[in-house]
């Protein structure tokens, strides 16, 4: 049974990544509650992704995300959502860019940007100041969403919204 940090977690990303969506120029096909059909198959999903529902979707978001990039030993809950929201959006970029973050407050690279959450990422996630890496961490999510919008014409049509979703974060963080 998921925890109630992990629900809070969830419930963020249902209201940040809506319902069914089959857009021919998402990168990520189709999805439903943000999780790709890729996704879906790869932990066991076979049905139509119109039908997957919120219980599956929450399965998958707590394995492949939660806990497979150790956010609940992050213990900051406003540094463990941000990086779930944006590897949720984007992958292990969210990892490594919060790597670079980190590297970025401490202004020297105390750890290697690789996408993996080892002991010293968690280290250093729990120690830094997370106003400012948080300050830091959106920056560098703005800069990576307008690199693939620059990088990639297709990619255009999802700026304003992708620039938008780091605001509704900012957002919500400061009221919770």
């Amino acid at each position: 049974m998921a925890d109630s940090r992990f629900l809070k977690f969830f419930n963020y990303i249902l209201l940040v990544e809506g319902s069914y969506s089959n857009d021919k120029n998402d990168k990520g096909g189709e999805t439903k509650y943000g999780i790709t059909k890729e996704r879906a198959r790869e932990c066991g999903y076979k049905g139509s992704m119109k039908d997957l529902t919120k219980a599956m979707a929450e399965k998958i978001y707590e394995e492949k995300y939660y806990k497979a990039r150790k956010l609940d030993q992050v213990r900051n809950d406003k540094v463990a959502l941000s990086i779930f929201d944006f590897s949720v959006n984007a992958g292990r970029y969210g990892i490594k860019k919060a790597q670079e973050a980190v590297n970025k407050v401490y202004g020297k690279n105390v750890i290697s940007v690789d996408g993996a959450v080892g002991p010293m990422t968690l280290k250093y996630l729990n120690e830094v100041n997370p106003a400012k890496f948080l300050m830091v961490y959106h920056n560098l999510q703005r800069e990576y969403y307008k690199s693939l919008a620059k990088n990639n014409v297709t990619q255009n049509d999802f700026l304003a919204g992708w620039l938008n979703r780091v605001k509704v974060k900012e957002n919500y963080l400061r009221n919770v």
